[in-house]
């Protein structure tokens, strides 16, 4: 029996992808963070839920950051449409995508994969998001081992 919450994704699905995203709307929040080890971010994710579900919406099972700084980053969780009950931001652009697995250590590492892979394609990235569909309890689960995607917003 599979006693991971987890899924693990495919390769063949979120790996060198091309995304649009129109008009996308998400759900925002701001975690805090000390040297980039998130601190509150769980709290902020259930309670990001919580006011997606009161307000009568969907949520995509994705959480996503940006903006990571030493101390703290944005939240952003896909929701079927726009709200006023909460903060929200819409996202449009282009996105190329790398799916990497390993330790959150090798982070520097995949960002320049990602970039490099861009530029390889003559795309130049305007900013990273970041999805990590594993939690760390799955993580532990699988030897310490993360699945990342990384989500390049090219020109």
């Amino acid at each position: 029996m599979n006693d991971e919450c987890c899924k693990h994704l495919s390769p063949a699905e979120w790996d060198k992808k091309e995304i649009i995203w129109r008009d996308k709307p998400f759900f925002k929040d701001h975690y805090a963070a000390f040297l980039h080890v998130p601190l509150n971010l769980g709290q902020k994710i259930v309670k990001g839920l919580e006011k997606v579900k009161e307000s009568g919406l969907t949520a995509e099972q994705m959480v996503l950051t940006r903006n990571d700084t030493l101390w703290g980053a944005d939240l952003l969780i896909p929701i079927s449409r726009n709200a006023k009950r909460f903060e929200t931001e819409v996202v449009s652009g282009k996105f190329l995508t790398r799916l990497f697995e390993g330790h959150y250590g090798d982070m520097r590492r995949w960002i320049n994969e990602t970039k490099k892979w861009c530029e390889e394609k003559g795309a130049k990235v305007q900013e990273f998001i970041f999805w990590y569909p594993t939690c760390p309890k799955c993580a532990k689960k699988r030897g310490d081992q993360a699945q990342v995607v990384v989500f390049a917003k090219i020109e």
